[in-house]
């Protein structure tokens, strides 16, 4: 039966392919005229050289009634000289004081409740990358790097210095935007051709419409680009700048009640080694000041993946999350080597013993030539870290727990016809020490590609890896993965076919991320979307899933899911997206024993879950998660869970929102012990979570905000003195193990304060205070709030810091002497 499925999946998917959608094909085209002075940029459309300028106007809608003429009417300019282009709009809106003007810090316009207008750029004309660039009725600007490539479409930490301002006026509003040629990349050419749109929203109407038609079928608007012309004889300026810091911290850890300061210095260096590449550069950096990060109990057999927060590993990165083997925050992490206190002798305390390793430099080098060939290298360095011991008689002795280490890749990634691409990768870390089991070189290649049709309606995609470990000159391990994925992906009715092999050696991990391996996994889904507005509905997406799940040596099977989900937004902004996944011949986990060749049998499950949110425009917008499952196991195993998220806005420069989740695993089973590989031991266990957040945000001005979060996260994990043998048949016999207590009470406590004051275009200063309390114990506290006061009577880190970023640019040094 498990065979006829895994044959069924191909054969389904090709049946239903032969479905076709309507393709869309226009191009606009706009010339941008020449000036010799610049216009001034205060958001008043007022100056003579806007008259000049050819209007560029009917707009057409993106959503909700695609193709359908804009509600108001928007008229667009574009002027250029020789040190930068200007763009002017003007959004007519016959009811001006209704125009939504939410403040917000730069890079919100995701949760800002504004109008906007945009303008996407792709100086290569490619169809595949290129830049957007957003301004809110509020002047809150946004800028994104934007890909079709991968899994990654917008990168929206990448931040460049250009200028903009609004103006609302009695027949709507208004915006001029300057883009210095510094701040983009474009082929060194008499004459320019660039891919060009204009976006506009209109917030209470939740109306999205742009100048060149763009077929929300599809899903990349990247495809749909009018074109620029007119721009003739500019050069590509010498772009080159240097943003220096410094940074002053005052620290406090009241487990031993001792005080500390001390103060960092470095800089960032931009370098335009032509006019397609640029070479960013951190030398010494401090990301003491991000964001801390949201952890939680792991309770699983794999790594939990948090997200890259520190700015230079999150700008301008499109080109090295290609093929999925870069994962950032391996550059830093904790030593290899990390020393724990039951590692050593009796005796002995650990007097030092860093968490991550030291990072010297990191470099990119990224850019496009005008055939488009993208390269991207990056290299970073951290530093040899050691322990400091101490033992009974006072001396104390190094040991190291990581040596330098060089992270580097490489991307070649070249720009297709239809948008489509095809790239080649390498990661390489090297560790300057004798290679052994810790402290070895490893390598992976890979490729990542996607081809389209001409109309972007069928794709086909792919991604290949080879990893390598080299521990010294005959002892090498290898490993692949290979990924595929065809079909039908743009229109009303979508269908996809695809698969994954990772090979039981395969182990990127070095420098990447991959959860598990050897594993072999078939999909295919099935899709009916609506894109214009039926009845109630504005817009829905359901899909169909079939997933088989085997290993991949010795092969054999895993799981069979099925899932059913659907994302629908009504007519009033209410959006539901519930879902269903059901294993009907349950789960062979081959991964929770922690032992090569047993697996763990779980039964059938049927999971339930999904989330309601209110219309976002209003002033109090709520969102309410929800989630059920129960399998037929013997031991009437079951969850749920449940949270709500509040949001109120007080005012345009106001707003205060919260989370609250709750999740309970009853009756659950899990690994306890594994040291002895013919007598693996599960325990049964009642789970508890609670996740606690609180957010608060004041904006002084566009450039000048102040903000606040707090989080609590608790979980408990109460063992019912039952526990099991795992049988070689991978179900369970009761057994009478004994054990020390089991149980775990998991807290988590973290305060991120911060004002932020952009006072110049690329500098900023920023005063954090950050607060962290972490705790991990065998005493469970039933009472939420008893266990509140616990957390908080725990040692704790408080952390006071102000840094300040100047930005010079050499260009404009150049201009004042």
């Amino acid at each position: 039966m498990r065979m006829k499925i895994q044959k069924f999946l191909p054969f389904a998917f090709l049946v239903f392919i032969g479905l076709n959608a309507h393709g869309f094909d226009t191009k606009k085209t706009l010339n941008a005229v020449v000036v010799s002075e610049a216009p001034k940029i205060d958001g008043i459309l007022d100056e003579n050289i806007w008259s000049s300028a050819v209007p560029s106007s009917d707009f057409v809608q993106y959503s909700p009634f695609n193709g359908d003429p804009a509600s108001f009417r928007t008229v667009v300019r574009v002027v250029y000289d020789q040190s930068a282009l200007y763009i002017a709009a003007m959004m007519y809106d016959p009811y001006p004081d209704s125009i939504y003007t939410e403040l917000g810090p730069r890079d919100s316009d995701r949760n800002l409740n504004a109008d906007h207008f945009s303008f996407d750029i792709n100086p290569f004309n490619d169809g595949v990358n290129g830049m957007t660039f957003k301004v809110s009725a509020s002047g809150v600007k946004t800028d994104k790097m934007r890909t079709s490539a991968g899994r990654h479409g917008s990168d929206i930490s990448w931040d460049v210095v250009w200028h903009s301002a609004v103006n609302i006026n009695s027949q709507g509003w208004s915006v001029e935007i300057k883009i210095p040629y510094s701040a983009i990349r474009f082929p060194k050419s008499d004459v320019q051709l660039w891919g060009v749109n204009f976006w506009r929203e209109i917030r209470r109407k939740r109306e999205w419409s742009t100048w060149n038609y763009v077929d929300n079928e599809v899903g990349n608007s990247f495809n749909y680009l009018g074109e620029l012309g007119g721009i003739e004889s500019i050069e590509p300026p010498l772009r080159l700048s240097f943003t220096p810091y410094l940074s002053a911290y005052l620290e406090n850890n009241s487990e031993t009640g001792n005080w500390s300061s001390f103060y960092n210095g470095g800089m960032d260096l931009k370098y335009g080694i032509n006019e397609s590449f640029t070479l960013d550069l951190t030398l010494i950096p401090d990301f003491g000041q991000v964001q801390s990060d949201d952890i939680i109990l792991n309770l699983t057999p794999f790594e939990v993946k948090y997200n890259e927060k520190r700015p230079f590993f999150t700008e301008g990165t499109e080109l090295f999350s290609k093929g999925g083997i870069f994962y950032s925050r391996r550059v830093g992490s904790r030593p290899r080597k990390y020393l724990n206190s039951y590692e050593l002798d009796s005796l002995e305390t650990i007097l030092q013993n860093p968490l991550e390793s030291k990072l010297i430099n990191a470099t990119k080098i990224s850019g496009r030539t005008k055939s488009g060939l993208g390269i991207g290298v990056f290299n970073g360095m951290t530093a040899t870290m050691y322990a400091e011991i101490e033992d009974s008689t006072g001396a104390t002795r190094k040991e190291m727990t990581q040596p330098f280490t060089n992270y580097n890749m490489i991307v070649l990634d070249q720009s297709l016809k239809n948008n489509s691409y095809f790239s080649l990768l390498n990661t390489n870390v090297w560790r300057d020490a004798p290679r052994d089991e810790d402290f070895y070189t490893a390598n992976v290649t890979g490729t990542d590609f996607k081809f389209l049709n001409k109309n972007n309606m069928y794709s086909v995609s792919g991604q290949a890896a080879l990893s390598q470990k080299y521990y010294d000159s005959l002892d090498t391990d290898l490993g692949y993965r290979v990924f595929l994925n065809m079909g039908k992906t743009g229109g009303v009715f979508r269908a996809e076919y695809q698969t994954e092999i990772l090979s039981d050696t395969y182990d990127p991990n070095d420098m990447g991320y991959e959860r598990n391996q050897n594993e072999m996994r078939h999909e295919t889904s099935f899709s009916y979307n609506i894109f214009r507005p039926v009845g109630r509905i504005q817009s829905s997406r359901n899909s169909l899933e079939i997933e088989y799940v085997s290993l991949y040596k010795p092969t054999e099977f895993s799981t069979l899911k099925v899932s059913l989900s659907s994302f629908t937004t009504f007519m009033n902004y209410w959006t539901i997206r519930p879902e269903i996944e059901y294993t009907p011949l349950g789960v062979h986990d081959f991964y929770e024993p922690r032992v090569d060749g047993r697996s763990y049998y779980r039964y059938p499950d049927l999971f339930f879950s999904g989330w309601i949110s209110t219309d976002s425009r209003k002033d109090l917008h709520v969102r309410v998660n929800f989630g059920f499952g129960k399998n037929s196991s013997p031991y009437n195993q079951f969850g749920y869970g449940f949270g709500v998220s509040p949001r109120f806005r007080v005012s345009d420069r106001l707003q205060f929102s919260c989370e609250s989740r709750y999740s309970k695993r009853l009756q659950d089973i899990g690994h306890i012990d594994s040291s002895n590989p013919d007598s693996i031991i599960f325990g049964m266990r009642d789970n508890h979570t609670i996740n606690n957040t609180i957010e608060t945000s004041f904006i002084f001005t566009n450039r000048m905000h102040l903000s606040f979060r707090l989080r609590h996260y608790w979980s408990k994990v109460d063992y019912n003195d039952e526990f099991f043998l795992l049988k070689e048949d991978g179900y369970l016999e009761t057994n009478d193990y004994v054990t020390e207590n089991e149980d775990i009470n998991f807290n988590t406590f973290n305060i991120d304060l911060a004002y932020v004051w952009r006072f110049a275009p690329g500098s900023e200063m920023s005063v954090v205070w950050k607060n962290s309390i972490y705790s991990r114990d065998d005493v469970l506290i039933d009472n939420y709030f008893d266990n509140l006061h616990n957390v908080l009577q725990s040692p704790q880190v408080n952390s006071f810091s102000i840094k300040i970023l100047y930005y010079l640019d050499y260009q404009y040094l150049k201009r004042k002497s």
